[in-house]
Order: structure tokens, then sequence, then C-alpha cells
């Protein structure tokens, strides 16, 4: 086993029971809070990004409406559409107090891209757990998350020959990407028959949110990788050793977080 890859696991070995308590012992309040905190560094990374290609995002005006976004979504929906608009409208007019309309467009496009990228999509997984199942659905959707990336890491280390999309990201391979989308379809499936049957899933509705969660995995990897391509670097930041930054680690969560939600919400377990 190289060194990275050991590094890789003994972060996930600290950091996967720590995300797994709080979503079983924890309380919504709880969850909130870490969403918060997700949110933030992916924030700080997400205008690291954009700033390496030469935008300039708002950064007070987008954290500031993301921290109210994510708190108020599943509680306060008026609030959150309130805060999304106030960020608008503070993408729209910092240019006049800058005093130059250079690059004005761009900013403002940068702004709105950090905000519905992280807190928005983010936002949805507080309105999954506060559903009756949420805990369950919460579960279903991170284990099967983690387990697309395991294999499709593992699959494409031992059978990749054929590069997925080599100009976005060299090392993802086809057999990777096929033995993920298998496991993500049949993962949601086993766990809500076996684990969770207050899901009170069908397997057509289990296979649904499966389909979109490997769909969401795949592209959302793919996503990120094309913006740090842009950005000309490796890794969106080095907080989770092995890994890279939280972005990295979410990316496909993000993602997929509205994906599942529409998805519950069209099999009328979205509240």
């Amino acid at each position: 086993m190289d060194v990275m890859l050991g590094v890789r696991i003994l972060t996930a070995a600290i950091w996967v029971p720590v995300h797994l308590a709080i979503i079983i012992w924890g309380r919504p309040y709880h969850f909130l809070i870490y969403l918060e905190a997700i949110s933030l560094v992916a924030l700080l990374e997400m205008f690291r990004l954009l700033r390496a290609t030469g935008r300039r995002p708002h950064r007070l005006a987008t954290i500031a409406a993301g921290v109210v976004y994510v708190a108020a979504i599943a509680y306060e929906p008026a609030v959150s559409l309130g805060a999304a608009a106030g960020l608008v409208a503070a993408a729209l007019v910092v240019p006049v107090f800058r005093r130059t309309t250079a690059g004005a467009l761009a900013d403002a496009g940068a702004t709105l891209l950090a905000f519905a990228y992280v807190p928005a999509f983010l936002g949805f997984l507080m309105l999954v757990r506060k559903l009756e199942a949420g805990v369950a659905f919460l579960l279903i959707f991170f284990i099967t998350v983690w387990l697309i990336d395991v294999v499709a890491y593992f699959v494409g280390r031992v059978w990749g020959r054929r590069p997925l999309a080599p100009d976005i990201s060299p090392g993802k391979t086809v057999a990777g990407g096929v033995g993920g989308v298998i496991v993500g379809l049949l993962t949601p499936v086993f766990m809500a028959k076996l684990f969770f049957p207050q899901a009170a899933l069908g397997w057509l509705g289990a296979l649904a949110l499966g389909a979109v969660l490997a769909g969401g995995d795949l592209f959302g990897d793919l996503a990120e990788s094309a913006l740090k391509r842009d950005a000309d670097v490796k890794d969106s930041g080095s907080i989770l050793p092995g890994h890279g930054g939280v972005l990295d680690r979410f990316d496909s969560v993000l993602y997929s977080a509205p994906l599942f939600f529409g998805v519950l919400v069209v099999l009328g377990r979205g509240g």
C-alpha cells in the first residue's frame, strides 16, 4: 500500500465516524452547525479557485448570505430566498462602490456561482434532515456516495485502462466510472430494504435514488475537476490529508444533494 493511500484511509477513519455520529445521534441543529462549517470552508476554497482565474467574488456578502440560507432553508424558506435575493442585489451594486465596471459581470457571476454551488446545494441536505425519515435518507445518501467513490477508485486502479475524461481528470477511467455507477444503483436498494424500512421506499424508488446518486457523483466529480483545471490547481485545499480540500471531498455530495431531494419529492417522501 502506497503512502498516499494510507494517508487517505487514516483521514477517512477519523472523519467518517464523526460525520456519521452527527447524523445518527445529533439533533437537527447539530447537523446544521456541521453544514455551516462545511459551507464556510468550501466557500473559502471556491473563492481561491475563482481568484486564480482572475475573478473577484464578493466574499463577505457570499459568506453572510450562505450562513443565513443554510440556517433558514428548512425552517423559514422565505428568509433563505431573501438571503439569495440580497446577494444578487449586492453583487450588482458592488461595482458602484469599486468605481469601476471592469470585470463587473464576471465578478457578479463568480459570486452567484459560489453561492449556488456551495451553500445553496448544501441546503438541500438540511431539507432532507428535517424529513420524518431524514436520518435514514441521509445515511443512504452518504454511504452510497462514499461507496461509489471507493469502488470507482479501486476498480480504476486495478482494471482501468481507458481514460474517462482525459482533458478534465486524467486519473479517472471508464472502468472506474462503470464500477461506481453499478454500486450507486444497487446500494440504496439494499440499504432501504435491509437496514432502513422506515424510509418506505419501494425498489423502484430506491433504484431512482441510486440512479441520481450515481450520475451526480460522476458528474459532480468531473465538474469540480474542470474548475480546478481552469484554476490550474491540483486540489481545492489541503485541510483533509490525502483527500485535498473540503470541495474535493464534497464535490459529488454538492452536485447530488438537490437531485436526491428532488427524487424524494417526486416519490412523495419529500415532506
